[in-house]
């Protein structure tokens, strides 16, 4: 039995990487493989038919990619060869890739929700603190993203199909984002009031948080704050977040790791901190050939 392994402009992840490499057909010849002139492609002077998948221009349908692979599938069949992914033999861009027309590829852009409306909190330093960090990791930007305005969940304020000024501005921000950084006080062994409340209105469009990377620094007063980390795994389940896994980054309020200037005086933390942001825009860049 034929093994197909194919690819559209359409598929993301692992499976796009055929657009990037070749296609080879081995073992016996027989099976056939009828192609209009214009897609017809050169056969290898080995053993066997060599096909080579070159990448479609964005202009191609969907349909045209499709009917193409599905080709390649039935003459495998047809011949009983074994289809094989060759990669790396094209230095093409990947279809959907984050690289912009001049080749340099856009920030990595990620908005920062602390999880509590206090002004003295620990999760608004430590969003602020991301920001600095952030600025020393090229490629990465990170936005602080105000959740104090906003009304508590109550589907009664939308009206005709639209949301509270405040709640539209905080949904644009979030949308525009290509991932989360979520700071998670625990409260009463789960996730705060205010950040809840805020996940409840951007997950009312699955544009706002469908398909974003997120990552959590969690704070609290014995297990830094894990216990609501956790929860807050479990609540993007629905609006489809994706979190990174590892590192992980638990901080407890005592003792202080955080100045009067909301810099992090702990150098270890620091690393963590700086690490996992690392780590949250290495997933972001993997993820966005599926946005």
């Amino acid at each position: 039995m034929a093994l197909a392994t194919a690819s559209t402009a359409g598929f993301c992840g692992s499976s796009q990487a055929v657009l990037q490499g070749s296609l080879q057909l081995s073992g016996s010849s027989s099976g056939r493989l009828s192609m209009a002139k214009a897609n017809r492609m050169p056969l290898s002077a080995r053993q066997g038919l060599t096909v080579r998948a070159q990448q479609q221009s964005l202009a191609d349908t969907e349909m045209t990619s499709r009917r193409a692979m599905l080709g390649l599938v039935a003459a495998g069949i047809a011949s009983g060869s074994l289809v094989q992914t060759v990669l790396a033999e094209s230095k093409a861009p990947l279809v959907g890739t984050p690289v912009a027309l001049s080749g340099v590829q856009r920030p990595v852009k990620i908005a920062g929700i602390p999880g509590s409306i206090s002004e003295s909190a620990m999760s608004k330093q430590l969003i602020r603190a991301a920001i600095k960090i952030a600025a020393t990791i090229p490629g990465l930007e990170v936005e602080y993203i105000d959740i104090d305005s906003l009304p508590v969940f109550n589907i009664d304020l939308v009206k005709d199909g639209r949301y509270p000024p405040v709640v539209e501005t905080f949904m644009k921000h979030v949308r525009a984002a290509d991932g989360i950084l979520f700071a998670s006080p625990e409260y009463n062994y789960s996730v705060s009031a205010p950040l809840k409340n805020a996940i409840d209105w951007a997950s009312m469009e699955t544009s706002v948080l469908g398909d974003k990377t997120a990552a959590i620094v969690s704070t609290g007063w014995d297990l830094g704050g894990s216990r609501s980390q956790y929860h807050l795994r479990q609540i993007g389940i629905r609006p489809d977040i994706y979190f990174i896994n590892k590192p992980e980054l638990f901080i407890n309020v005592t003792p202080p790791v955080l100045d009067d200037k909301g810099n992090i005086t702990d150098t270890n933390i620091e690393k963590e901190f700086r690490d996992l942001l690392v780590s949250l825009q290495k997933f972001t860049i993997r993820l966005r050939p599926c946005a």
